[in-house]
């Protein structure tokens, strides 16, 4: 359900510094508010019932291709779809080829 993504970063210490990046780097779309929290961000739908619309969180692997068991990780789980999370997902895209550490997304 949704669109479930990760980004594995080459350095551990640049994780805090490139979930702000990415924070930022999400494009400002009418009827969104973000909240954040000590381990990400979620951003949320105004008037909705379902309000959660994208969760960017810091995790630990388990069984996951290509990361060692506890290897912490960025989390993507995109709760929409359509155009406004393409948008948001290639907000996040562009700020991480700007970033000059080395971070690779991989779906989940």
């Amino acid at each position: 359900m949704g669109w479930e993504y990760g980004i594995k970063v080459a350095d551990v210490k640049d994780i805090k510094a490139l979930m702000e990046r990415l924070a930022e780097a999400l494009p400002r779309i009418e009827g969104y508010r973000m909240q954040r929290d000590e381990d990400g961000f979620v951003l949320l739908q105004n008037n909705s019932d379902w309000p959660e619309a994208l969760q960017i969180s810091v995790e630990e692997a388990r069984n996951i291709e290509g990361l060692e068991d506890d290897e912490p990780y960025i989390y993507c789980l995109f709760h929409i779809g359509g155009g406004d999370a393409m948008r948001l997902r290639e907000g996040m895209c562009r700020a991480l080829e700007e970033e000059k550490c080395t971070a690779d997304w991989f779906e989940l």
